[in-house]
């Protein structure tokens, strides 16, 4: 049976510690040898690599097991669905291993866990189960739901049973993915090539990439020269989770770089979604309304959510896709909370709104986030008015004198001074605008009181009040 068009081929990571496998396992399962083209048999770049199995396609990204590649290796995990621990059943869990399962459990991923060398003399796999346990990775024989295989993968045993575990986790969650949605791939590697100029290696996760197509990635906008796919073919296109070769770009692109289809990116732009430059000026224009990031999963979402905004939010930035690194610099540049919309946020993309303390909040129901948002309006002007109140007083009698009504007043908050513009709110709701005529305190003027004091106010209209009734002056 062929994999399903909407079903995505999974992205599967190889991680663990220098030595224990991982790209003598990829060479084993694509029937070519990577390894006697490496500099002492260690991964020195990260490699994208799609292979099928029983009709249907797995993608592989092969990240550097060195210490000195810590930040590659976390790179790869944050773009796989499916990560493959591989511990070696001579050595059992090392130091690298326990710092790629941090990685793992950062970026959130499934995993399984690939016992090498098991052919080899001296292993003892029960005891890396054990060590794997202290790291609470649980497999399935210690009573966990991690799945776990033997591989001795120079002599290709287990390498089935691997590819049959994985395709077995991608069934319980697959991604749906359309190749007509608009263009988003990930860049795995990049560098320049003598001959060849800038090499551009990315997996596409959403969308086509085309020979001739307009694409954008860190400020770069280039028309795609050639592509060509992980064997060296030259191919004209790549649809979602294939790895490919991108010829083109004039200039190395750093890992984790996001490249999309120009005209999206411009459609990004009039919505909203502009250069760091335009995103603080534009702040700066919003001094009267509440500003917002608005991320959702698609264009009709995006423009329904955007033609009911109350018109005291200001939309900040405003973009379909999943909740970005970027979108929370862009948020917290702007002291804006992200309202997402039916998209997911990633672990490491949550933890850095914690750190940048910037709020994500998310929606799956559109009426939810657009009610949300008039109630954002109503708090936001209130706060406004509780930040221009310079002093309060309540009430608390009534005199006649010479005609005129004077307020026996106590201040409970700030000051109150002669002159001043004030708003006299009563229990029943209503509210009255006039100033401040006049201030006495034991029959002598004044003009000022502050917090605790009281004292007799007369208003610059004979305006009618209750005790009870509460002065708020605008100064």
């Amino acid at each position: 049976m062929e994999q399903s068009q909407n079903i995505r081929p999974p992205v599967v990571t190889i991680m663990g510690h220098v030595d224990h496998g991982k790209t003598t396992l990829l060479d084993a399962i694509r029937k070519t040898n990577i390894v006697a083209g490496e500099h002492g048999g260690i991964t020195q770049r990260i490699g994208a690599y799609q292979i099928t199995f029983q009709d249907k396609k797995i993608t592989f990204v092969d990240t550097p097991g060195h210490a000195a590649f810590e930040k590659m290796r976390s790179r790869g995990a944050d773009i796989a669905d499916i990560v493959v621990l591989t511990v070696a059943a001579t050595e059992g869990v090392k130091p690298q291993t326990i710092e790629a399962i941090k990685h793992i459990k950062k970026a959130g991923k499934p995993i399984i866990v690939a016992f090498t060398k098991v052919d080899l003399p001296n292993i003892n796999i029960e005891k890396a189960k054990k060590e794997l346990q202290t790291q609470d990775v649980l497999v399935e024989s210690f009573g966990g739901n991690i799945p776990a295989v033997e591989v001795a993968a120079t002599k290709g045993e287990g390498v089935k049973e691997l590819l049959e575990i994985i395709e077995l986790v991608w069934q319980i969650s697959p991604q749906m993915a359309q190749a007509t949605e608009p263009l988003e791939a990930v860049v795995v590697e990049s560098y320049m090539d003598k001959f060849r100029g800038s090499i551009v290696d990315v997996i596409v996760k959403k969308g086509t990439l085309a020979v001739g197509q307009k694409i954008q990635v860190d400020g770069e906008s280039i028309a795609v020269k050639a592509l060509r796919d992980d064997l060296g073919k030259v191919v004209k296109e790549a649809g979602p989770a294939t790895p490919v070769e991108i010829l083109g770009f004039k200039k190395a692109l750093d890992v984790g770089s996001i490249v999309n289809d120009v005209t999206v990116t411009k459609s990004q732009k009039l919505q909203g979604h502009a250069s760091m430059e335009e995103i603080i000026a534009k702040s700066q224009e919003a001094k009267d309304k509440f500003k917002v990031v608005i991320k959702a999963d698609v264009l009709g979402s995006l423009e329904a959510i955007v033609v009911n905004t109350p018109e005291k939010i200001f939309i900040v930035s405003q973009s379909v896709g999943e909740v970005q690194s970027s979108d929370v610099t862009i948020a917290k540049v702007a002291n804006a909370p992200i309202l997402a919309f039916n998209v997911k946020v990633a672990p490491d993309v949550k933890s850095q709104a914690e750190r940048e303390k910037v709020l994500i909040r998310e929606y799956k129901v559109i009426y939810e986030l657009i009610s949300d948002l008039a109630d954002i309006v109503e708090s936001f002007e209130e706060a406004k008015h509780e930040l221009k109140i310079k002093g309060s007083a309540k009430i608390i009698a009534s005199f006649d004198i010479e005609g005129k009504k004077v307020a026996g007043t106590q201040v409970t908050k700030g000051k109150i001074k002669v002159g001043d513009n004030i708003l006299i709110k009563s229990s029943g709701g209503g509210t009255k605008e006039t100033t401040i005529a006049s201030i006495r305190k034991f029959k002598k003027s004044i003009d000022t009181v502050a917090t605790g004091q009281e004292c007799g106010i007369t208003f610059g209209a004979n305006i009618d009040f209750d005790i009870g009734d509460i002065i708020e002056s605008l100064g």
